[in-house]
C-alpha cells in the first residue's frame, strides 16, 4: 500500500466516529436557539408525541441498557447525559458506565488511573476532555464501574484494509457480524459513509470503513453484554446508538429481548420546526431512536470545506 494511501487511511479511521455523528472540530460553545420551538423538548418516536423528563426517567428505570447518543463536540449533550445518569443512580440503580471514548485494551490503565487518583485525560486523545470529565468524576464519586467499550485502534487498520479475516478465529460468528447484516444495510451504510466523507472517498476505502463501523458496533455490544447483569449506561456517538444500524442490532442478535432504551440527542436547525422531520431515515422500518432529545447546536465549521486538507 502506497504511503499516501496509508496516511489518508489513518486520518479517516481516526475521524470515523466524528463523521458519523455529524461532528467536526468546533468551538465547544453552543448557539442558544432560544426561539426554536423544539430546543429542550423530548419526542417519543413510536408514539409521535412529546413527553417530559419525568416520563423519560420512568422509562429508563426498567431498561437494562441506556444508550445516550451524543454529537461529540456538543457540551449540551454531555450535560444532559450526566443528568440522566445522576437521576438513574438516584433511583437506586448502580449501572456500569460504558464509554465509546475509551478502548477495551486500555481497561488496565483505566483501573490503575482510578486507583491512583490520576486523570484519565491522557487515555482520551482526540476527545474533548472537559466534556467527559464530569461523567468520569461522577462514576468515581458514586462507585459505579467505569468500563472501556470501543475496539482498540490497532485492530481497525487491518479490518479496513483486509476485512474480517484479520479477526481471531470464530470472532465473526461470535460477534454476529454476518448474522445481523444484509444488502439493504450495506447500501445504506455505504451511502452514509460516502456522504459523511464529503464524497471524497474511493469505493475500496468506503467499504473498508463500513466494515470498521460494523466491528466497532459489534465490539461495543459485546462490552455491554459483559456488564449486562449490573445494567449499563452507555456514552456513545448517536450513530452507534441507532436501533436500525448500530449497537442494538448486535445486542438483539446475541441476547434477544434485551431491554434497551435508545436516546438520541439531536441538534435543532432553523429549517425544520417539526419533530417528525428529524432522524426520519432508517433501514427496515426501524426507528433510529426510542426518544429524541432536541438541543441547541454547536457552532462549528463546515467539515467539507476543509476535508482532505
Amino acid at each position: 500500500m502506497i504511503p499516501e494511501f496509508n496516511a489518508l487511511l489513518r486520518l479517516l479511521i481516526a475521524g470515523l466516529s466524528l463523521f458519523l455523528t455529524g461532528c467536526a472540530t468546533g468551538t465547544g460553545e453552543t448557539w442558544q436557539d432560544i426561539h426554536h420551538p423544539l430546543s429542550g423538548r423530548l419526542w417519543d418516536v413510536a408514539a409521535q408525541s412529546f413527553i417530559d423528563e419525568n416520563e423519560l426517567h420512568r422509562r429508563a428505570r426498567p431498561a437494562e441498557v441506556l444508550l445516550l447518543g451524543e454529537t461529540h463536540d456538543n457540551p449540551e449533550h454531555h450535560r444532559l447525559q450526566l443528568e440522566v445518569l445522576q437521576v438513574h443512580v438516584a433511583s437506586g440503580a448502580k449501572p456500569a458506565l460504558l464509554m465509546e471514548q475509551l478502548n477495551i485494551d486500555q481497561q488496565g490503565a483505566i483501573d490503575a488511573a482510578l486507583r491512583d487518583e490520576k486523570s484519565l485525560a491522557p487515555l482520551m486523545p482526540g476527545w474533548i476532555w472537559k466534556h467527559y470529565e464530569p461523567l468520569i468524576a461522577f462514576a468515581k464519586r458514586t462507585g459505579i464501574s467505569l468500563r472501556a467499550a470501543n475496539l482498540q485502534r490497532s485492530a481497525i487498520h487491518p479490518i479496513v484494509r483486509t476485512g474480517f479475516s484479520t479477526l481471531a478465529a470464530g470472532e465473526t460468528r461470535r460477534l454476529a457480524l454476518e448474522a445481523v447484516w444484509n444488502d439493504n444495510l450495506q447500501k445504506y451504510m455505504s451511502q452514509l459513509i460516502e456522504e459523511s466523507h464529503c464524497g471524497q472517498i474511493t469505493p475500496q476505502l468506503r467499504d473498508g470503513l463500513v466494515r470498521a463501523q460494523r466491528v466497532r458496533d459489534a465490539t461495543m455490544a459485546d462490552s455491554v453484554l459483559g456488564k449486562i447483569e449490573e445494567g449499563v449506561v452507555f456514552i456513545l456517538g448517536r450513530g452507534h446508538a441507532r436501533r436500525d444500524i448500530g449497537v442494538p442490532r448486535y445486542l438483539e442478535a446475541r441476547r434477544p429481548g434485551t431491554r434497551v432504551l435508545s436516546i438520541g440527542f439531536i441538534e435543532v436547525n432553523d429549517k425544520d420546526l417539526l419533530p417528525m422531520n428529524y432522524e426520519n431515515d432508517s433501514v427496515g422500518g426501524i426507528a433510529p431512536y426510542d426518544i429524541i432529545w432536541f438541543t441547541s447546536r454547536t457552532d462549528r465549521d463546515d467539515p467539507c470545506a476543509t476535508f482532505g486538507k
